[in-house]
């Protein structure tokens, strides 16, 4: 008999932690619990530690020294590599708005990947279709006039590539484009928006039920004018990108919004930009000159330019913040993303039948394995974990 074997860990299950064994065998999950273990199969020791879904991250830049808007496959190696080590083993590249031709050669080398690479789940459109007036850290040359036909010119031939898009519903011939995102079967996601709270309304009524970097780049929560942030706490059948670094959103706002939300609908995200895993420097994000100090990436201006988290230290924030248990840290890096997704029928969560795709971590979210498809593609060397 061939599989793996992870013994004596503790399962994280959405809604609980089980002490117990987990079996895997043709790149699924065979079994969990109890029972006899099986003979003349790949064991690992997980006394001690913790065996979780992999994480999903829905919006990354890159990594480990690299962009994914370099737009080769050096770069993407590299970034995927450095985001597997920490416990990713899914994930959407994302590109910031950029010339046409850039853009479309970024779709070009996910869906590539998304054939031969189990990690990449297709691609995060952060434009082109936002407000110049909360453009962040994107370069408003590359903003865009929400068309029909903007949409296909960026988008034709990969259709299937595009899983979610980030735009600004306020601008004229968004709704269009909220149709069009939609009937791709991809996730239209309100971001560097000024929309009010009864434009983001009207949004939800288009259809459009995920905000990108809640609190970021968006109009602020006022107590006049409660804005996007305010439709995304009123209403419960929405989704929302959260960056728990302690720098896009205040401990306290992390903590109010779970008290709101109990963790439904919330997706962790790194947000990483290339200086991930890096020095203090200078970098770039598209086009954008990055500076990196104390590991927080800005623009020249003091725009906040992605991040510097990845996965398993998003997990760990979110409990530190919160309070809330592992389980529920974990089901927002896993269940949530995959369910906005749509492959939670395969993914983001330990079930018999579901994608091997675990991360196993300890006490502290150190990562000591990442294994994909039933394959362990990375081991902490001793003294790492």
């Amino acid at each position: 008999m061939s599989g793996l074997l992870i013994q004596g860990g503790t399962l994280v299950l959405p809604d609980r932690l089980v002490k117990g064994d987990l079996f895997i065998q043709k790149a699924k999950i065979a079994k969990m619990g109890s029972f006899p273990p099986p003979k003349g199969v790949q064991t690992i020791d997980a006394k001690g530690l913790y065996i979780s879904p992999g994480f999903i991250d829905t919006h990354v830049n890159g990594g480990g020294g690299r962009g994914f808007m370099e737009n080769t496959e050096e770069a993407f190696e590299v970034a995927i590599h450095f985001h597997v080590q920490h416990g990713t083993t899914g994930l959407l590249p994302t590109a910031v708005a950029a010339p046409l031709e850039v853009m479309r050669a970024f779709l070009e080398l996910v869906g590539e990947y998304r054939k031969r690479d189990r990690v990449v789940l297709g691609a995060h459109l952060n434009g082109p279709f936002v407000s110049p007036k909360r453009a962040g850290a994107i370069d408003p040359r590359y903003i865009l006039s929400p068309s029909l036909n903007a949409f296909r010119e960026l988008t034709g031939k990969f259709e299937r590539v595009v899983k979610v898009v980030t735009l600004a519903p306020e601008v004229k011939g968004a709704r269009e484009v909220v149709a069009a995102v939609l009937g791709i079967g991809a996730v239209p996601s309100l971001g560097h928006s000024d929309a009010t709270y009864e434009e983001a309304l009207q949004a939800l009524r288009w259809g459009l039920r995920h905000f990108t970097h809640i609190f970021n780049a968006m109009r602020e929560l006022g107590h006049h004018e409660p804005g996007p942030v305010g439709a995304a706490l009123e209403e419960e059948d929405v989704t929302m990108e959260l960056i728990v670094d302690g720098v896009h959103v205040h401990p306290v706002l992390v903590r109010l919004l779970h008290k709101v939300k109990k963790g439904r609908g919330v997706c962790l995200v790194t947000d990483a930009i290339s200086a991930t895993g890096q020095p203090d420097g200078e970098y770039r994000l598209g086009d954008v000159r990055v500076i990196v100090r104390e590991g927080i990436a800005t623009t020249e201006v003091g725009a906040l330019a992605g991040s510097t988290l990845t996965m398993n230290r998003a997990v760990k924030n979110f409990m530190e913040f919160t309070g809330c248990s592992l389980p529920e840290a974990v089901r927002c890096a896993t269940l949530n993303p995959a369910r906005l997704l749509g492959i939670d029928d395969r993914k983001g969560s330990l079930e018999v039948g579901k994608d091997a795709d675990l991360v196993i971590f300890d006490e502290d979210l150190t990562v000591h394995y990442t294994i994909l498809g039933g394959e362990v593609v990375y081991e902490a060397v001793t003294g790492d974990a």
